[in-house]
């Protein structure tokens, strides 16, 4: 239970958070007790007498956050009649939804009572809130909904407000039968509902008394409530709380929509006595597990807003519609200091989002992601100085009813922080496949990312978020890269022709876009798994990403030689035909020349005369120089053998290219041309936003 109690005393930290609304961002506040948040999409307006005086619908999707009064029941209810007590769905609010032609859901379709009384739902709800309002612990704002409630007329209401649509029996319509201009404000305007009947209904009353009007925000309203839930249950047995170590009040009913506003699994739940839950070990749910409930709705309610503020809910494909995944948090004790995330890439906190648009703007180089990684980590163990800890969960659901913790840990400050760190220098590498930073820029890629190269964007989303889990403790724990991770990011970016992803072909504009980001992602997984098996000198580490022209290794060479035959043939076919773009031979045959190199450079080189042909004569004897030189550091023996190259040949064939795009066309005014054919190095960040197009050598 160490998950538990840390949301539990975070919560307990925060309390001056709760009720805390953030319209610009319409994400959900820190709950009270014996409260959840749903989505409000009507809002009525009463007076004290509860006369209705106004209804609008909610058409900003920030604003229609809204704090509930909760039962245990209603809070976890999945079907039958449990409606909360105050705010709910028209079925429950409305006394003439049945009269006016209103369907009930298929759960609360059935046999016996359900069938024969059709109304049950309202009478449960008004009995709910009538019960409250005839208690010691009333509050004005109830009594003034119930008493427009009994009246039993609010779907009339609604519908004589424009906000609802009925016909002319009075029943109500269905959006296709409806006739309605784009500007109207009506129930149909509001977003993400397409069926009026399940309208949530939010009040709002107007009592001069100095108190705030909306009943979701109204703290004197959720004191009453919980003063009359708790005072309600304390005649109920007390028993051993598992979490707090005290005696209190027990539930076996524990909240849901923990990663989203109307995701159904529970991470508790105890309610399948005749299935599989206790498979013998148990005769009741509480000999399993005993929480009190004032911990399981502060743990759920402290869960349900970090994630929220500051967690990552990957979405799965569900039929038409996407449903919350994976989820991963990573949160401070006391939830005051921001954290690095452990599925973030490195642009999302080294880049200051408050810093002027050109400074934000300025491509980073490797020596300049330092610095700021390091001054932001600094900034990080600054603001943890008195922090008592930091917290790593993680949740997945494998159905809409249960919904498991597969990661947890619990770190120190200090090595949570180094632990980032070292990942981030680690795993950097050149990339620019972010839209929103389109210069390359060095930084560690997102564990998404990571997981979308080595298995293919169209890969089920379970499958790459089982590798995100993977990956994670990798981050945060500084567990070895898995072996079998670097080795299929390696053969993934190898198979450059088979990589061609139409959809990113259309958004971005380039053929080998998918290709150009698996290779930037491989080259990052095996420099990083390479300085995990010491194959790289503590010295070179941060030099890893520039050309190395004194690195004599094999595969590295094969890179280079690659990366040069490759850039030869493609600046002669612009030269010959514009830009029209095909393959090089280099890039068909790169799969092959990673299992074969020798075989296959043979292959390659001779199928190069034409393209030296159609270069100018100073050009093609550069680009001959090249080759020669690279082919000259070979061990003896090394460049005849023909065994399978490493994912070190990918860092050399990286490097070179990088270095020839350094280099840019001479204007034929120029008169200083270099005795070698090369123009003078552009200025670092000026690089082209191609991968290849615009690299030249002089002619």
């Amino acid at each position: 239970m160490g998950w538990m109690q840390k949301l539990y005393d975070t919560y307990n930290q925060c309390t001056a958070r709760i009720g805390e609304y953030d319209l610009k961002s319409g994400k959900r506040p820190l709950a009270p007790v014996c409260h959840i948040t749903i989505n409000a999409h009507v809002e009525v307006t009463l007076d004290e007498d509860g006369n209705i005086q106004n209804a609008r619908p909610i058409t900003d999707q920030n604003n229609m956050t809204t704090i509930v009064p909760a039962t245990e029941d209603s809070a976890s209810k999945t079907s039958g009649i449990d409606p909360h007590p105050l705010i709910d769905k028209l079925q429950y609010v409305a006394g003439d939804f049945i009269e006016c032609g209103g369907k009930l859901p298929k759960s609360y379709q059935g046999e016996g009572e359900k069938k024969k009384n059709p109304k049950k739902i309202h009478e449960a709800y008004c009995n709910e809130l009538r019960e409250w309002c005839n208690s010691e612990f009333s509050h004005p704002k109830a009594r003034a909904v119930l008493r427009y409630i009994e009246k039993g007329t609010l779907v009339k209401d609604l519908a004589r407000f424009g906000i609802l649509h009925l016909g002319a029996d009075g029943k109500f319509l269905a959006k296709k039968d409806v006739k309605r201009n784009k500007d109207d404000q009506d129930i149909f305007a509001v977003p993400k509902v397409a069926d009026q009947q399940t309208a949530v209904v939010r009040w709002r009353v107007e009592i001069d008394d100095g108190r705030e009007m909306d009943t979701w925000r109204d703290e004197t309203l959720w004191q009453c409530w919980q003063d009359y839930y708790r005072n309600k249950r304390k005649a109920e047995s007390r028993a051993f709380c598992y979490v707090t170590g005290e005696e209190a009040i027990l539930t076996n009913k524990h909240p849901k929509y923990i990663r989203k506003k109307g995701d159904s699994p529970k991470l508790i739940s105890s309610n399948d006595d005749k299935g599989f839950t206790f498979r013998g070990r148990f005769n009741l749910a509480e000999e399993a597990c005993l929480i009190s409930l004032e911990t399981s709705q502060k743990a759920h309610n402290a869960l349900a807003w970090l994630i929220d503020r500051q967690g990552k809910v990957f979405e799965e494909q569900d039929g038409k519609k996407k449903v919350p995944g994976l989820t991963v948090l990573a949160w401070e004790a006391s939830a005051q200091s921001e954290i690095p995330q452990p599925f973030q890439n490195s642009t999302e906190f080294v880049v200051d989002a408050n810093a002027p648009d050109e400074e934000s703007e300025k491509p980073m180089v490797g020596q300049d992601f330092a610095t700021r990684l390091n001054k932001k980590m600094l900034g990080y163990k600054a603001d943890l100085k008195e922090s008592k800890g930091i917290s790593i969960i993680a949740l997945d659901a494998l159905s809409q009813g249960r919904m498991a913790v597969t990661y947890y840990q619990e770190f120190e400050p200090e090595v949570y922080l180094e632990n980032i760190e070292k990942w981030h220098r680690e795993c950097v590498w050149g990339h620019y496949y972010l839209s929103k930073y389109p210069k390359t820029r060095p930084f560690a890629p997102a564990l998404l990312e990571i997981a979308e190269v080595v298995h293919g964007k169209k890969a089920g989303a379970k499958i790459k978020h089982h590798m995100v889990s993977r990956l994670l403790a990798c981050v945060v724990e500084r567990r070895s890269l898995p072996r079998d991770v670097v080795d299929v990011a390696i053969r993934r970016a190898s198979k450059r022709m088979g990589l061609h992803d139409a959809d990113d072909r259309k958004s971005h504009g380039d053929d080998e876009y998918t290709w150009h980001k698996a290779l930037t992602v491989a080259c990052a997984l095996v420099k990083k798994y390479m300085i995990e098996n010491n194959q790289i000198p503590k010295e070179k580490e941060n030099d890893i990403m520039a050309l190395d022209p004194t690195n004599a290794n094999r595969d590295y060479l094969y890179g280079r030689l690659l990366a040069l035959a490759d850039h030869l043939e493609s600046k002669a076919l612009r030269d010959e035909e514009g830009k029209q773009k095909r393959p090089t031979n280099a890039a068909r045959m790169m799969q092959q020349f990673s299992q074969r190199p020798y075989r296959t450079w043979k292959q390659i080189h001779d199928a190069l005369p034409p393209y030296f042909w159609r270069l100018n004569s100073k050009t093609a004897a550069w680009y001959k120089d090249q080759i020669a030189e690279v082919c000259c550091m070979f061990a003896q023996g090394e460049f005849q053998s023909d065994n399978p190259l490493t994912g070190e040949y990918l860092l050399g064939y990286y490097c070179q290219w990088q270095e020839l795009r350094k280099f840019k066309k001479d204007k034929p005014s120029d008169e200083d041309r270099s005795e070698d054919g090369i123009e003078e190095e552009t200025e670092e960040g000026e690089e082209d936003n191609e991968f290849e197009d615009d690299a030249d050598i002089e002619e």
